[in-house]
């Protein structure tokens, strides 16, 4: 039937009645999904419904989320199928307007319905064991895709079953099994992850972690392991499933990026060269620690950091700068300072603008104090700004 026939405020009133009953209520992660496909739909916005929107409005994950290597939210879909159709059979079912999340898509579907009192309402068309089986080899054929390994375990957590990890490994799936899957995993992670998996499934709450995994080869490589629980009409957990994915790369290139910029950091500071950006638009100015110790502040104003300069060198500065701040060209100038202190510097800065996304740009840049090239304490200068 269509939603406009049905109505909105039914529809409406139907995912309320639905967010109260037990299965759902027990459930925030699945009345978050729900919640959010029904109304992204009633907005007209249904066909935009992905697994990147869904996962970071409704999940609470974070920008930077990959559907390739978290699978939360094919899972939390197929719990969330499973608990509407069970409601939907129950004899006592209240509701008339059905709501439900057709397969390979995220966009729901609306239904009015008319229970008999005492008859299980109409529950629609099931699908056939062949699409049933189908939809699992899709499913499965995505954890390959995205290599990824696929787990369910007993709700106590012990490992019941695996795909792919196996494989990875070189252990057999008994030598897996239980709490078997903690001798693959580095030496230093398996107290932690143990203790945080137990600690899931005494509360229920979906394990989102990392940890090293001993390969066939020998070499051990980052996991990102999630998993979430299966629940019960009950509300009690049947299972858990979960998945692990390789980020190994992405670890590495992080922990790269971040050696890389902590030496950088430390050579910068050896040479007591200041790394600075400017906003254009705002003319704010953000400097390195190391500015505090030249200048006397890190972050301000333009014209304040422009004020310390010597009024005989400020025009040969803002004749650079000005241009460089319009992306017409380079930043480069030596120029005298009067620092917090009092004391004279000597500074040779350059810059140039760096574009930035969504458009416009920053002027980025280092300095460096240059003082010790000219060992004359130019005392007149400083005296002349000073009294100026």
């Amino acid at each position: 039937m269509d939603r406009e026939a049905i109505g909105t405020e039914n529809i409406h009133a139907a995912l309320d009645v639905l967010l109260n009953l037990p299965p759902l209520k027990k459930s925030p992660q699945l009345s978050a999904f729900l919640s959010y496909v029904v109304r992204e739909s009633l907005a007209g916005r249904g066909s935009l419904l992905k697994s990147y929107t869904i996962a970071t409005d409704a999940l609470g994950r974070s920008t930077s989320f990959d559907p390739a290597t978290d699978a939360i939210v094919r899972v939390e879909a197929r719990r969330l199928r499973q608990v509407l159709q069970q409601i939907y059979a129950d004899p006592t079912c209240p509701l008339d307007v059905r709501i439900d999340l057709p397969l390979g898509r995220y966009e729901p579907s609306f239904r009015q319905i008319a229970p008999t009192a005492g008859a299980p309402p109409v529950s629609g068309p099931q699908e056939p064991a062949d699409g049933l089986q189908e939809s699992e080899q899709r499913y499965r054929a995505l954890v390959e895709a995205s290599a990824a390994v696929e787990w369910r375990s007993a709700p106590d957590g012990s490992l019941a079953q695996t795909f792919g990890l196996s494989a990875r490994t070189g252990l057999s799936d008994s030598e897996l099994q239980g709490f078997g899957w903690l001798d693959a995993l580095h030496p230093d992670d398996r107290a932690g992850t143990e203790a945080l998996w137990r600690a899931c499934c005494q509360s229920g709450t979906p394990l989102d972690t990392t940890y090293r995994v001993r390969h066939r080869g020998g070499q051990y490589r980052w996991m990102l392991g999630r998993a979430v629980p299966l629940e019960s009409p009950d509300g009690t957990i049947r299972e858990w499933v979960g998945t692990m994915a390789d980020i190994d790369e992405q670890v590495r290139a992080a922990e790269a990026l971040r050696t890389s910029e902590e030496r950088l950091r430390l050579a910068m500071e050896a040479a007591e060269m200041m790394a600075w950006d400017v906003d254009p638009l705002t003319r704010q100015v953000t400097c390195s620690e190391i500015g505090d110790r030249l200048m006397g502040a890190t972050t301000g104003p333009l014209d304040e950091f422009l004020a310390m300069i010597l009024p005989e060198d400020l025009p040969r500065v803002l004749a650079s700068l000005e241009p460089a701040l319009r992306g017409e060209s380079a930043y480069d100038a030596q120029y005298r300072i009067i620092d917090h202190e009092g004391r004279l510097r000597w500074l040779s800065a350059r810059g140039s603008m760096v574009r930035v996304p969504g458009g416009g740009g920053r002027l980025i840049g280092v300095a460096c104090d240059i003082t010790s090239r000219y060992p004359e304490p130019q005392v007149a200068a400083r005296d002349r700004w000073m009294s100026a």
